[in-house]
């Protein structure tokens, strides 16, 4: 059903027919991405709530600006034959851009350091006639989300993958740690469009050159620290010398707080556990069951490193 739906939202783009749908995936975001061919080339066409067309619409828009100041890693966005870049079709909104190809890469220093100098010239492409100084989004709602978290909320039994009593004892140690480093006070930083989800797994090479930027739904305005930590997180966990060499690689095209970087990681990781273990509270798409699994233990694995270290403060590295 899903692939009529898909042939019938691809004729109204600006490409030429017949095309074929090569293969389709869905991501824990719960969006169809397909690989389309086409004499014109090779897209990719992606579903969206119908809630999110407004959002990607300036998305889109954002888009473009970056590719007349010359960042070219995120996908060109095909327009339909109305002139618009969003199709709307039962429920759903609907994108079609360039495919990009390669494969994710690995954790090495060397792909991190090159995703970080593209990074930083991303965020000069895209902030720099719209950026502000301000206290941060990111900081805040992290802050919220930690604070509304309630344990007696949560049936364990529905996270049965993992430990019971050993969870429970995290999330304590958690909540007796969490308030010192949230009393840090937060400084001014610089507010731009940032990517939002600046992740490895959004990260394509081919061999050992990168070849594009994928996943941009998340754009918003926040502190350019919010995607500089994500990714050297994503290729780097806790390891400090990886996060010090990408931290110097951003900070020579462009200074960065490294602290705020680190607070950021650990608080974003807090709040990505909390997420999850409420998500299993409800059922999910059985293909959705196994990955949505190994996310939530490697998140729980992760902070009880920590707590391994005695306490979080341990781990901003840079205090």
């Amino acid at each position: 059903m899903i692939d009529k739906i898909a042939e019938l939202v691809l004729s109204k783009f600006a490409i030429s027919l017949p095309c074929s749908l090569l293969s389709s995936n869905r991501g824990l975001s719960e969006s169809f991405v397909y690989k389309v061919s086409s004499s014109d080339g090779i897209f990719a066409l992606k579903s969206y709530n119908q809630f999110f067309a407004t959002s990607l619409q300036s998305t889109h828009a954002l888009l473009h600006q970056t590719r007349k100041n010359k960042f070219v890693l995120f996908p060109l966005i095909i327009r339909n034959k109305e002139n618009a870049t969003v199709v709307y079709h039962d429920g759903f909104c609907w994108d079609l851009s360039s495919w990009i190809p390669g494969s994710i890469p690995d954790c090495s220093i060397f792909n991190l350091v090159q995703c970080i100098n593209k990074l930083a010239q991303f965020h000069i492409a895209v902030g720099s006639e719209q950026s502000r100084f301000g206290i941060m989004p990111a900081m805040e709602s992290r802050k919220i989300e930690i604070n509304s978290f309630s344990i007696s909320a949560i049936n364990f039994s529905a996270i049965g993958f993992l430990p019971p009593f050993n969870l429970i004892e995290l999330l304590k140690w958690i909540r007796q740690e969490v308030d010192s480093l949230m009393a840090y006070p937060n400084p001014i930083v610089k507010i731009q469009y940032c990517w939002g989800d600046a992740r490895r797994e959004n990260l394509l090479f081919s061999g050992s050159e990168i070849t594009g930027f994928i996943d941009y739904c998340s754009m918003r305005k926040d502190c350019r620290e919010v995607d500089v930590s994500r990714m050297i997180s994503s290729f780097a966990g806790d390891d400090y010398l990886m996060w010090t060499n990408a931290l110097n690689a951003y900070s020579e095209i462009s200074k960065i707080n490294y602290l705020v970087c680190r607070k950021l990681d650990i608080l974003g990781t807090i709040v990505s556990l909390y997420r999850w273990l409420k998500w299993f509270q409800k059922p999910m798409p059985d293909t959705m069951v196994k990955p949505a699994i190994q996310r939530c233990t490697e998140i729980y694995q992760r902070i009880d490193k920590w707590k391994e270290h005695g306490s979080l403060k341990s781990m901003l590295f840079y205090d």
